[in-house]
């Protein structure tokens, strides 16, 4: 085998992909998970996700909580404790738990970037539905008395004020990001994603003091140092396997939609630990080696929220019997999603 062919093909892959993947996909994302992390009083979330407030409420606060992050099946888990130990109740904390690895800004901007926006559209989906339905039911199966919250808080502000700020500032960001991502190349995009850059900054030097925009730099910085490195390691590491696995060997295994095709890549994702975002470059080496859609949608629903060192951490937190039942109910529902969405695509 020619090493330095395999070299190189990792090197173009690293080209394509911040060619065509980096300023107008990753870098708003990068901002807008640090503006989330920066910019979110916690106390704005934390009150709804007890056992008191109502499901209606708490799962869908739980959901977004982590739809806003952007971190892996281990970087979670303090962050888990920590609303475990502000009096969140069981259900809505693992709802957290799951969704914030499995469907964050970042996972879907890059999914939909990389792989298509019908894959990624359906990883949402499922993910949110998984989330909740698995939180719902640890709830119902370990019955527990309410965690009084701790004390954390200082002194609260005005939640509408608090709200509008947010607003004001989230939604030229997030116009920025479908700008970049799904406008054509040509002058209109540009003009767009320029008036956008220019309304965030207004807003943000209007309503938001400097510390709390250098804090907002700081946690932009800090994702892109914690991801980035990482993520161009692993699509340097999904370039070479594009060029040193055999297509037929993918395409033999999981290049059907068949239970044991989609069972395959799961346990993969069990025993095969990866950094957030790096199951995406690696989703589309195996798909443009064969592998299936069903499997490929599995893949990407498991993959990020399931690894071996991620479970026997959960299980310090909340206990052998329930992380048995939180990974078992992972494995059947993946599964599931993996063979509906094979026959769908089919």
């Amino acid at each position: 085998m020619d090493f330095s062919l395999l070299f190189f093909a990792g090197l173009a892959a690293i080209w394509d992909y911040i060619a065509l993947h980096t300023l107008f996909c990753l870098i708003p994302a990068f901002f807008i998970a640090g503006a989330m992390a920066a910019l979110i009083p916690k106390d704005l979330l934390l009150p709804y996700l007890g056992k008191k407030a109502s499901n209606f409420v708490s799962y869908p606060i739980a959901v977004l909580a982590g739809l806003l992050l952007a971190v892996c099946s281990c970087t979670v888990l303090p962050l888990f404790a920590g609303i475990r130990k502000s009096g969140a109740g069981i259900g809505p904390a693992i709802a957290f738990l799951y969704t914030a690895p499995a469907t964050n800004i970042l996972a879907i901007t890059y999914t939909s970037s990389l792989i298509g926006w019908d894959i990624a559209l359906w990883r949402i989906f499922f993910s949110i539905l998984f989330a909740v339905a698995i939180g719902v039911i640890i709830d119902k199966l370990f019955k527990e008395q309410e965690i009084k919250a701790a004390n954390v808080f200082g002194k609260k502000k005005k939640d509408s004020d608090t709200i509008k700020r947010l607003l004001l500032l989230f939604v030229p960001l997030v116009a920025i990001l479908l700008a970049g991502t799904r406008l054509g190349e040509g002058v209109a995009k540009y003009a767009a994603i320029a008036l956008l850059v220019v309304a965030t900054a207004y807003v943000a030097k209007k309503y938001y003091s400097k510390d709390e925009v250098d804090y907002w730099m700081s946690e932009s910085w800090r994702f892109f140092a914690m991801i980035f490195p990482v993520l161009v390691a692993g699509v340097f590491l999904a370039g070479v396997l594009g060029a040193a696995l055999p297509a037929n060997l993918v395409a033999e295994y999981v290049g059907n939609n068949g239970l044991l095709a989609v069972l395959i890549p799961v346990v993969f994702g069990l025993f095969m630990y990866f950094p957030t975002l790096v199951e995406v470059p690696m989703a589309k080496t195996f798909l443009e080696l064969g592998m299936a859609k069903g499997p490929l949608l599995a893949y990407l629903l498991a993959d990020p929220v399931i690894s071996l060192p991620s479970m026997l951490a959960v299980g310090k937190i909340m206990g052998t019997k329930k992380t048995a039942v939180y990974a078992g109910l992972i494995l059947v529902f993946t599964v599931a999603a993996g063979l509906l969405y094979g026959a769908i695509a089919a």
